[in-house]
């Protein structure tokens, strides 16, 4: 017999699902640029695409999730700083008026150090 118990990792796990479900939701647009292949221009792309799009006034978010070598705070200007947070969640680097980013580098004491 399988018993239904309460599972308080399992209730925040959900909890979180749900906030990123809503955050995601309130982005109309989202572009994805991925390679299996490293040192192919994936964050050199993005990053054009995003500051060409912020100068036509959009507003547009960044987020680097490169484990293995995160490039887009180097290139962006923003390198050796921390991201902040609060009880919303992680606020975002200010590039410029439109343009916001996030990125793995941002998030580690050193960008040299393995993510395990």
């Amino acid at each position: 017999m399988v018993e239904n118990i309460d599972n308080p990792q399992k209730k925040e796990k959900d909890n979180l699902d749900k906030k990123v479900k809503q955050n995601m939701f309130k982005i109309k647009h989202k572009i994805l640029v991925l390679s299996n292949k490293g040192g192919v221009g994936k964050s050199a792309v993005a990053i054009n695409l995003a500051c060409a799009l912020s100068g036509k006034t959009f507003k547009v978010g960044i987020l680097d999730v490169d484990l293995h070598g995160p490039s887009v705070a180097k290139m962006l200007g923003f390198e050796g700083k921390r991201l902040q947070g609060n009880s919303e969640g992680i606020i975002p680097m200010s590039v410029s008026s439109n343009l916001v980013a996030i990125s793995m580098a941002s998030l580690i004491e050193n960008s040299d150090s393995p993510l395990i």
